[in-house]
């Protein structure tokens, strides 16, 4: 009977820890994911001021051909402008698609296993938010110097 007790006593011992880990990499992969979110949400900012400046760019290039002042250079720099732009445009609109999607609240009621893959597919998707955000943003500012 005592080794019955005991037996059952480490059983549930070992659940509840296995419970503690899920929930222990549950949070850490939830404070990763914020973490790399709160790292590019102000870059949306810079998003926005090199839309403009792209904007000002393309009807700069619209003005001169307008009055009869063209290239190939300005028609190829009007192209890769409007690029950049839709470029831009596309990395914004990830991180308010992801934003929208995100339920972090509605995971943690999950299943633990659940939940961490619910974030850890969160981290995949945020990461790919910042990776084209850096990028648009790199790109259209080498072609603004």
């Amino acid at each position: 009977m005592k080794n019955l007790i005991l037996l059952s006593f480490l059983i549930t011992l070992c659940v509840a820890c296995g419970k503690d880990k899920d929930q222990e990499k549950l949070t850490g992969l939830e404070t990763e994911v914020l973490a790399i979110h709160d790292e590019v949400m102000p870059k949306q900012e810079d998003i926005v001021s090199l839309q403009s400046q792209l904007s000002k760019k393309i009807q700069g290039i619209d003005s001169l051909q307008n009055v009869g002042v063209s290239s190939n250079t300005m028609a190829e720099q009007r192209i890769k402008a409007v690029d950049l732009n839709q470029k831009l445009t596309d990395a914004d609109k990830l991180m308010m698609d992801w934003m929208h999607a995100y339920r972090a609240d509605s995971a943690k009621k999950l299943d633990p296993k659940q939940a961490v893959l619910y974030f850890e597919g969160e981290k995949e998707r945020i990461l790919l938010v910042k990776q084209a955000t850096l990028k648009s943003i790199q790109e259209a500012k080498t072609f603004l110097e």
